[in-house]
């Protein structure tokens, strides 16, 4: 899977670009002049090339992100799922034991033994 980072630093740059021309020209005509309108006015093509820009960015980001999604594991489609016969066969320990025996399990088969109903006798 490719480092997708870069992509993601390079949207959000072009992101925060047309923030800051936006704030600019917010700012400019804000001023109430007719100078801040001409500057705000002027800004606009600015404004289009850097949105234009962040959609690229966006899109390619989006597209690297949805490619890098493709899952390897076909094969795991392919094979046959477990025989729930085997399971039941498995289940085949002891319901009794020895507390002599019980107390050399390890603590995992100890519990595992204890939540399968299994009973201790002296």
């Amino acid at each position: 899977m490719p480092n997708l980072k870069p992509y993601y630093d390079a949207a959000l740059a072009a992101d925060a670009e047309v923030r800051r021309i936006l704030n600019e020209m917010d700012a400019a005509f804000n001023e109430g002049t007719d100078e801040g309108k001409a500057k705000a006015l002027a800004l606009r093509p600015a404004l289009d090339e850097a949105k234009t820009k962040a959609e690229e960015a966006n899109k390619l980001y989006a597209s690297m992100r949805d490619a890098s999604l493709v899952n390897d594991s076909m094969a795991a489609l392919f094979t046959t799922p477990p025989d729930p016969a085997k399971e039941e066969q498995t289940d085949a320990s002891p319901k009794v034991m020895k507390r002599s025996d019980f107390n050399e399990l390890p603590p995992k088969d100890r519990l595992a033994f204890a939540k399968a109903g299994g009973q201790i006798e002296d």
